[in-house]
Order: C-alpha cells, then structure tokens, then sequence
C-alpha cells in the first residue's frame, strides 16, 4: 500500500472518531479564555490588542496574539474557530507521529497503528477541546522536529528557516522555552553542520533578534530579563504551598514567612491589601487593571509584582530552614507526571461523558489501578500514611515505560554513532526527542508540583515516536532470530 493512501486512512480515522467522540457529547471547552490567568483580559484582546501584548510580562505574547487574533475577527464564534483550529492540529500532529517514525525505519503497519492509537486515545481528545497551550505546543514541537530532519537530509534554507521559526513559535507561546533553549540548539546544528554553519545562523538570526527584542523589552519596562515575570508565583508552589497548615501557620507566628504566603495562589489582590502597597496607575488598563472585565485575576497587574517579590522571599527562606518543603514539591511533581493524560482536574465538562473509555484506557495501557475524586483526595491518603498505595493512582505503566524508553533511546542513539550503523537524519531527529523529553521534564518537575501530566502532554507524542522506534528494533530482532539457518555442507 502507498504512503499516500495510508496518510488518507489515518485522516479517515481522526475524522471518524472525533465524530464518535462528539455523539458521545464531547465539546470544546473555550471558558478558560475568560477565566484563566494565562489569558488577558478578553475585553482588552478585542479592542487594545498590540498595547495589551506589549505590556504583557507574566508569560510571553505569543498565546495571547493568537487568541486575541481570534477574538477580534470572531468575536462571537470564536469557540467554534479555535475548535477548528485544534482538529487541524491534531491532523497534523498524527501525520507527524507517522512521518516521524517512518524516517526512523519504522515499518509501515506498525507506524500506522500507533498513530492511530495515539490519536484516537481519549487523553488526546480531552486536550484536543481544551482552550490551553498543549496541542498547539506539540504541534510545534513535531513541525521543528520535521523541518529539522529534512533540512539534515536535503539542506536548504527553506527547511532551516521553517524550523527556527517553529523553534521561535515555541519560545513565544510557553514560557518553558527560553532564550538558552533557542541558543543551544542552534550552536549545536552550527558546530554538527559546519558546512552549512552559514545557512544556520542567517535562518537563526531573524528569530533569535525578535526573542531578544522581546527579553530587552521586559528588561527595561520590568526588571527581568526574560520571556515571562511569573518564577515569583513559581516559588511559591514548590515552597510554602507544600507546607501543611499548622506548619504554615508556626513559619508565619516565628517571622520565616509572611501571612501572605496562607493565601491560595490566585487569589484577589484584594485579599493581598494588608501586604502590598498599591502602584500609581499608568493608564494602561492590562497594567492598572488587578480584574478583568470577566472578574478573572489578573496576574499582570503591576500590584502583583509586590506578591511575587513576598514569594521569592519566603520561598528562599523556607530552603533555608524547612527544605522538606521542596522534596514534597518533587515527590508531588514526579507523581503528577506520570499520571495519564486524561487524568487532569479541569476537564470537568468532556471527561465525564466518555469516562468509560477513558478509565479503560487508563486501566490497560496506562496502569492506573486506582482512581481519586479530585487531587486532595491523594493529600489526604498521603497524610493518613498511605503514600505506598498511592502509586496505583498514577500510571504504573508510564512509571516504568517511560524512563525506560528514554535510557534505551540514549544508548540506541549513542551505541548507533559509536559504530556509524545511524545515518544522520535518524541520529539528529532521536537527538532532538530525547532533548525536548529532558528539558521539558526537568523543567516541569523541578519548577512545579501541580499539572505536570499537562506539562507533558505535549511530549506524549515524542514518546510515541520513541515506542515505534523501540518496537520496530524488536520485532527485526525477534525475525533475526527465528529465521532458519542455511543448511552447512560437508
């Protein structure tokens, strides 16, 4: 069979399940853009689009001129638009998980299967009708990690150019990918392509003048040098928000720590009122304005600035004195991580209509035996002393899958070199996986404690690729072995 008719049966099955999963009552949930702080205000998106991104320091723009672009020229359809959108990604990212494991050498059944079963799988789905950062961010991911594998094979300025400007679309959207992310991979493309250094940096150059544009930009008008002013709002989630109460409040009566760290993070800043000073307005209401027109929180409000400095000063103060705090954090991060994609507290309006499917899901690929209500239900088992039993709440499957693939796939890639039995593409697209699985996980968990299975959602595709690839090397082997041996003569 064709490459071509099998890229067609993959689009048959994405269309024909996600019509499956919309009889099942599965619909696009767009609420977090009029409620969530990763947003600006809705209102100030429509009508102050470009001063609203300019000022915006809490996260970079990039999200929020997409979204803002949505809701200016839809202002009333815009959940329809963005659902779109997203099964457009999603297409994209199965042809991707496909073409991906192709180039690796993985046979055609075999990849044709796993994108189908990755795409299908519920996890996907739920994020798939989710108004947040991840589809769109694996989606970025595997068009780098396209761009980059045809530019090894068939240099070009057009691909190098396509996957520094995905690379930038990732720098701009989550503030996960920083300036050093961009920098190191374009040094390392230079020094491993010395013929081609000259194509490197001048696709390089326009991308990485517009992250430093942007670095420069926070720099002068907030003091921080970088894409994103949220590490204070960071600090406090693997400090003082792992504390118990009775500790919190003992820190607070000794003076390590101030009231304000017994707050929920996100609150109002009014509940702030007796810790913060509130700044003079600057007339620019994404700046001034503390709530927006939706009464969400918004974090870019320069007040903030005040409680994210009391974060990072009782969050230094608890590593000081009280560093168990941050082990929680740890504990609590990997936990999360492991936990199956669908398995995440805000799908609250998709998740319990296909619940079914995606208990089954968890159960037999996943290994999640157990399943808690909510989040605080693992808080109380770990307080009662159950913290043994607690790892059937996570996935026992991806608890060892996971790491495993990833310490295959780097003595796959290493032995491969060492004895030149990888060509180039293969080594540098292995390479880049295994590079985006470490950095986006070491991020997550050791920067948050929280959402960290939605930190790697977009990394499940990578994994998937990983998977072809470790199941393909099988299969050779086992066919290797079973093959009968020539008769000898004598």
């Amino acid at each position: 069979m064709r490459e071509r008719t099998l890229y067609a049966l993959l689009a048959m099955i994405f269309a024909v399940s996600r019509l499956g999963y919309y009889l099942l009552g599965v619909r696009f949930d767009a609420r977090p853009v009029l409620h969530y702080y990763q947003f600006a205000d809705p209102e100030l998106l429509k009508h102050r689009l470009f001063e609203s991104l300019f000022y915006l320091h809490v996260q970079p723009p990039g999200w929020n001129l997409y979204t803002g672009a949505v809701l200016k020229f839809f202002p009333t359809s815009y959940p329809e638009v963005f659902h779109l959108i997203y099964l457009l990604l999603g297409l994209g990212i199965c042809w991707s998980v496909y073409h991906l494991m192709r180039i690796l050498g993985v046979s055609r059944w075999l990849a044709f299967a796993l994108s189908a079963w990755f795409i299908v799988s519920p996890g996907v789905v739920l994020f798939e009708n989710y108004m947040l950062y991840e589809v769109l961010v694996s989606f970025l991911l595997l068009a780098a990690a396209v761009a980059l594998v045809h530019f090894v094979q068939y240099a070009g300025s057009l691909r190098a150019m396509l996957f520094f400007g995905a690379l930038f679309g990732l720098v701009l959207v989550r503030n996960f990918f920083h300036l050093a992310y961009f920098l190191a991979i374009m040094a390392a493309l230079a020094y491993l392509f010395p013929a081609r250094r000259r194509t490197v940096f001048l696709c390089a150059a326009l991308p990485l003048l517009a992250i430093l544009g942007l670095y420069a930009k926070n720099w002068m008008l907030f003091g921080s040098f970088s894409g994103s002013t949220w590490m204070g709002m960071n600090m406090d989630v693997i400090t003082a928000h792992q504390l118990t109460g009775s500790e919190a409040r003992e820190f607070v009566r000794r003076g390590v720590i101030s009231p304000a760290s017994l707050l929920d993070l996100g609150s109002p800043i009014a509940l702030y009122g007796p810790y913060v000073k509130m700044p003079a307005r600057t007339g620019i209401p994404v700046l001034d304005d503390c709530v927006t027109s939706a009464g969400a929180t918004n974090f870019n409000c320069t007040a903030f600035f005040q409680v994210q400095r009391i974060y990072t000063r009782d969050g230094l103060a608890l590593l000081r004195n009280y560093p168990v705090v941050y082990l929680r954090s740890l504990e609590a991060a990997w936990f999360s991580y492991f936990l199956p994609p669908g398995d995440f507290p805000f799908f609250d309006l998709n998740r319990p209509k296909i619940h079914a499917i995606d208990r089954f899901w968890n159960i037999v690929f996943f290994g999640q035996f157990k399943e808690a209500n909510d989040r605080k239900e693992l808080r109380r088992l770990a307080a009662r002393g159950e913290g043994a039993s607690l790892v059937l709440y996570t996935g026992v499957f991806l608890m060892i899958g996971l790491p495993a693939l990833w310490l295959w796939a780097i003595y796959y890639l290493v032995t491969g070199v060492r004895a030149k039995t990888l060509y180039p593409p293969a080594a540098i697209l292995i390479g880049f996986l295994l590079l985006n699985i470490t950095y986006v996980t070491a991020i997550a968990n050791f920067l948050s404690s929280f959402e960290n299975n939605r930190y790697r959602f977009p990394l499940d595709a990578f994994y998937a690729i990983l998977l072809g690839l470790a199941l393909e090397r099988l299969r050779r082997s086992v066919k290797t072995r079973v093959l009968p041996r020539p008769a000898s003569h004598c």
